[in-house]
């Protein structure tokens, strides 16, 4: 079953930077006038307490309203920056829970999305943000295509990326931002890795970061315990001295050990022609020499 229909009604919200005198007005103009969706908007999308769209109280009130409401069946954050993990605590979970929709974005969402999942298993979608995917002069045309079936579609196959470690699997994807993601470590908020595929992107952190945090990852519960691994773009990611390496060599240390399929290179993360994915729902993986796959 498709996520909506034709004039059902969906929610911007601001769990990180709010507008910071962004016009709004294109993303909301292309929900509206193009997917024939309307858009209800948070009340803290205006609001700036240092670099966030309000207090974190502020926030965690706004996103869990939306929740509330029966009337928004998605949620789409409006843009990342900083700021979504500080909130975590004071979201009412049980509400998010009892109301299940989907909520969009990528980048700092990440760590309220894969909350959201430790806490009450409701599905999330990565890869697509209104201000950063759409702006005066439209939207890129790969991503209109993604959006609209993402939204609009009963079945969905996602072919991208290179074979890292060939294989078929099956599970729910959990990750999305490396960095943001690893907020979550140590906490009650990061989702248990078992059976689980792990996806990964970033942008802007330098390689020898990079390496490091693919390091951490490795540490963490159940990590020997998934099914699958799938690597994004990793975009701006510049080298500091030769000797720390490229991403590619990154990933190279990263996986050697592995035994799950591994896909990489896969268009996803801060790009504009970024897949959209599913987080907590069941997915086919299959990774060959000719086919890079996702299918749910």
């Amino acid at each position: 079953m498709s996520i909506l229909q034709k004039g059902d009604t969906i929610g911007f919200a601001a769990t990180s930077s709010g507008l910071e005198g962004r016009n709004p007005e294109p993303a909301i103009n292309y929900f509206e006038k193009v997917l024939n969706l309307k858009v209800k908007l948070a009340p803290n999308l205006n609001k700036a307490y240092r670099y966030m769209a309000g207090t974190d109280e502020e926030r965690a009130q706004a996103l869990t309203d939306m929740y509330n409401d029966k009337e928004i069946k998605a949620i789409f954050t409006i843009r990342g920056a900083g700021g979504s993990f500080r909130m975590l605590s004071l979201l009412d979970y049980n509400i998010v829970k009892n109301n299940p929709k989907p909520l969009f974005g990528l980048s700092d969402v990440s760590s309220v999305q894969n909350a959201i999942l430790a806490k009450t298993d409701n599905t999330c979608y990565t890869g697509f943000l209104p201000l950063y995917n759409i702006n005066q002069d439209g939207i890129n045309e790969e991503m209109a295509q993604h959006l609209k079936v993402t939204l609009f579609s009963d079945t969905h196959h996602l072919q991208s990326g290179e074979a890292a470690i060939n294989g078929e699997t099956e599970g729910k994807i959990v990750g999305g931002c490396l960095s943001s993601f690893l907020f979550l470590a140590g906490t009650k908020y990061l989702p248990d890795f078992k059976d689980k595929i792990l996806l990964l992107e970033d942008k802007g952190e330098k390689t020898f970061n990079v390496d490091l945090m693919f390091s951490q990852i490795k540490q963490l519960k159940n990590f020997d315990k998934l099914r699958g691994l799938i690597l994004g773009q990793f975009t701006n990611c510049p080298i500091v001295d030769d000797f720390d390496g490229t991403i590619d060599d990154c990933i190279k240390d990263f996986i050697k050990e592995l035994k799950i399929p591994v896909i990489k290179n896969f268009n996803y993360g801060h790009v504009q022609n970024s897949h959209i994915i599913p987080l907590g729902l069941s997915v086919k993986m299959r990774v060959t020499a000719k086919e890079c796959s996702l299918t749910w």
